[in-house]
């Protein structure tokens, strides 16, 4: 009697994760963090090509930051492809908190002294990129316990998208590195089997 492979016959959770479309605030430069934002008209075409691509999966799970400019993406996603599968809201994958610096033009911010996690930024209400990092790998370790075969949806913002970026090929690239563009459509297979 032959023995079975176990890695031959266990398939990749397939991820497609999805970028929210264009906001005003994105064509200014402005930090809007935690800030809802609303879809301009291209991204509002964005989504909706995202959604015409997506017509090509069969998504059994769908995850969405509850921020509106992501819930406005899926819905104008829906309205291209009306997925007929469960849909999770998740505050693991909202962008990162900017505090009192929400609404600033980015040009105007020091990156390397707001990613510093001190005590200055925490009074400013700052959520530190450790921490940041440390809700989107719970959300990726969280998916590890579904069903390993699905095909899952996630619609997040630049920053928690890069973390999720890294965890999956297991890199540890500058985040500055990782190029996500509004509307943007990636897939990925994420290895979800226990390794022994």
């Amino acid at each position: 009697m032959g023995y079975i492979d176990i890695y031959s016959i266990i398939n990749p959770m397939k991820l497609i994760i999805v970028r929210h479309g264009e906001t005003v605030a994105n064509t200014k430069k402005i930090l809007q963090g935690k800030d809802g934002g609303k879809l301009n008209e291209k991204g509002i075409k964005q989504a909706q090509e995202a959604g015409k691509h997506l017509k090509n999966h069969k998504i059994d799970m769908v995850f969405c930051s509850p921020l509106d400019r992501c819930v406005e993406t899926l819905n104008n996603i829906l309205e291209e492809y009306p997925i007929e599968s469960e849909i999770f809201m998740s505050n693991l994958i909202e962008e990162r908190d900017f505090g009192e610096y929400t609404g600033t033009d980015s040009s105007m911010i020091n990156w390397k002294e707001l990613d510093e996690d001190n005590k200055v930024n925490r009074e400013m209400g700052v959520e530190s990129w450790n921490d940041v990092k440390k809700r989107v790998e719970l959300f990726m370790e969280d998916l590890k316990l579904e069903d390993g075969e699905k095909t899952v949806l996630i619609v997040s913002h630049a920053g928690p998208i890069r973390i999720m970026i890294n965890k999956i090929t297991n890199q540890e690239l500058p985040y500055e590195e990782i190029e996500v563009n509004n509307g943007q459509v990636m897939e990925f297979d994420y290895k979800t089997d226990l390794e022994f």
